[in-house]
Order: C-alpha cells, then sequence, then structure tokens
C-alpha cells in the first residue's frame, strides 16, 4: 500500500475579476502523513512565540511587525514539508468566469500534488480551507470535466480523499496561511523586506531540477514578460526564469 502525504490548501487575495487585488493565490503545504503531528506542532511553538492561546487561529495578516513574521517563516523553513503556489493574474483572465475562478486553477494544484505523488509513491489525503463559495462536490464535478484538458492531467487514483475544514479546526491549514499571505504581501508590496518571508520558504518549494518555476511556483495564465513584481522576486530568490 502507498504510503500517505497529508495536503493542506488556503487561499489569499480575491479571484474577482478586475477588481480587488491583483493577484489570486493558491498554496498548498504538503507533509508526510507519518510526520504530520509533530510538525502541526509547530504552530503551538509560533503562537508560543507570539504570546497567543493555543486556541487562537494563526493569522499572517494578523500578526504585526517585521521581527513576528520573520520567526514564523523560519521556522517553517526547518520543517519537513513541501510548498506548491500557483500565481493568479486576475487582470489577465478573460474567459473564465468569477465565479469558476478557484475550481479551475485548483486543477493546476492538484495536478502538481499528483506529480508529487507519483514521484514519491504515495498517494493525497486534501485538506481545504473552507470559503462562503466552497461546496466539495462542485470542486469533484469541475475537476471531472471532460473538455477542461488541465483538468484531464490528475491523476484521481492518486487522491485518497477531498474535504473542508475552518482554518480554526486545522493547525496546517493555519501554516498554509501563511505561506500564501507571506507570498502574495512580497508581490503586492514588491520590497526587500517583504521578500525575506519568501527567503526562507523558498527552500521548501516544490522543484524539479533546481527549478521551481512552473512546478512548485506556477503563474498563469503563461505570458512572454512576468509581471515585474514576480520577476523582482526571482530576481532576489536567484531564480533564473
Amino acid at each position: 500500500m502507498n504510503k500517505e502525504y497529508n495536503v493542506y490548501i488556503d487561499e489569499s487575495g480575491d479571484e474577482g475579476l478586475n477588481r480587488g487585488s491583483k493577484y489570486f493565490i493558491l498554496t498548498s503545504i504538503i507533509v508526510k502523513k507519518e510526520n504530520d503531528l509533530e510538525i502541526s506542532k509547530n504552530i503551538d511553538r509560533i503562537k508560543e512565540n507570539l504570546e497567543l492561546s493555543k486556541d487562537t487561529q494563526l493569522h499572517w495578516n494578523k500578526i504585526r511587525g517585521f521581527p513576528n513574521k520573520k520567526m514564523i517563516t523560519t521556522i517553517i523553513s526547518s520543517l519537513d514539508i513541501i510548498i506548491i503556489n500557483i500565481i493568479i493574474d486576475t487582470n489577465k483572465i478573460k474567459f473564465i468566469p468569477s465565479k469558476e475562478l478557484y475550481y479551475h486553477f485548483s486543477s493546476y494544484l492538484f495536478e502538481r500534488i499528483c506529480w508529487l505523488c507519483k514521484n514519491n509513491n504515495r498517494i493525497a489525503n486534501i485538506n481545504i480551507s473552507s470559503r462562503g463559495n466552497l461546496k466539495k462536490e462542485d470542486l469533484k464535478t469541475y475537476l471531472v470535466k471532460p473538455n477542461n484538458k488541465q483538468t484531464n492531467s490528475i491523476n484521481y487514483n492518486l487522491i485518497n480523499s477531498i474535504k473542508i475544514y475552518p482554518n480554526k479546526q486545522k493547525r496546517l491549514l493555519q501554516m498554509a496561511d501563511c505561506c500564501c499571505s507571506a507570498l502574495g504581501q512580497a508581490l503586492k508590496y514588491d520590497d526587500d523586506s517583504h521578500r525575506q518571508y519568501m527567503n526562507d520558504l523558498s527552500k521548501k518549494i516544490y522543484k524539479k531540477n533546481g527549478n521551481f518555476i512552473s512546478y512548485g511556483l506556477k503563474i498563469v495564465p503563461k505570458t512572454n514578460q512576468l509581471p515585474l513584481e514576480i520577476q523582482n522576486l526571482l530576481n532576489f530568490l536567484g531564480h533564473k526564469k
């Protein structure tokens, strides 16, 4: 029997087209199931450092101060996890309705999760942060659409389960929130202070032959010229397009 990964997915930004945030980001934290409990204890460690109670939900955007956020990314960078990000430039999406954006680009994330599972002989238990309009059955229906080329590349035999939880119920969903929001802020503010967080987290981004573009950092839609803030981030991380 294949071993298992536990996968935790959260999002950052506004998926509405031509309004709100420029980028909508989906991030997954992937851990070996046998390591899940020990890794999740680091969320309690982070809360203790922040003088928060264990019952308090860790939310990146509510943390104040560079040292506190740097402490979080430093701890995360030391853990046995893998991070996959899908960055959607909502200003350049033309043919996908806003209501389908989350479902459509989740397929890119699921595809890469399956690549990782196949390469490591594992199957995935997927845990998704709950959202007001997110329904598991709607997601499953969209992912198996026969006319969707992207979803056809997902190996469903490697997905053991899909479940939806409030972030407060799963500590590693709170870690996914931190990683996703850190990336969102690095792109929004486009300065070295915010890019420092990603310098830590980049050590955990899914790579192939040292390259994480299109693997752990998938940018859509694909363009010949990357937006300046993404290119600035890649340059800061020492990663060539």
